[in-house]
């Protein structure tokens, strides 16, 4: 009877906490959020994504035409917010929470098992959308190739990067 007592007496402070509290927090993705809700949605995300993703390195080498057709899929589907040399600076000015990823650093904290995983299945309330049902997993790898490179860009490939970018997205009607 206690124990009833005291899932009852939860349930009714968790529907409270749902009902009145939180919608009295900002939400907005110009907010910074408190350090424990930081904290807790990091943890969550990240043991979802080591418990979901397969474990695995690339199958693909590489070679300059992997990594030739990575910089095309990653400047085409990833660079409007990721920035075309990975530094999530771009021209739409735009504010997300959580931030958009920088991978100038090549994702380090990830494996290559895991950058498949997000990049093809997504994250909800993120704004990372999930480009597995409409890519081939070889496309999918070879963006992780690049996503890789990306720390070892010369001026030049930075340079072109963000013409190809700027390019793309005055094609799209994007700027």
């Amino acid at each position: 009877m206690r124990v009833l007592v005291v899932l009852v007496a939860g349930a009714i402070l968790g529907a409270f906490v749902v009902a009145i509290v939180m919608p009295q927090l900002d939400w907005s993705a110009s907010a910074r959020p408190p350090a424990a809700e930081k904290r807790l949605a990091s943890l969550v995300l990240h043991r979802w994504v080591r418990r979901n993703a397969a474990v695995q390195s690339n199958p693909l080498a590489p070679s300059p035409d992997n990594l030739k057709a990575g910089r095309a899929e990653f400047i085409e589907h990833c660079a409007i917010c990721h920035g075309a040399d990975g530094s999530a600076h771009t021209p739409l000015g735009a504010d997300f929470y959580p931030p958009v990823a920088r991978l100038e650093r090549g994702a380090p904290g990830w494996t290559d098992g895991e950058l498949y995983f997000i990049i093809a299945a997504g994250i909800r309330y993120t704004g990372m959308p999930g480009f597995g049902a409409h890519h081939p997993p070889a496309d999918i790898w070879r963006m992780i190739l690049w996503i890789r490179h990306l720390p070892r860009l010369s001026g030049q490939e930075r340079t072109e990067l963000r013409k190809e970018a700027a390019q793309l997205m005055e094609h799209d009607g994007r700027n």
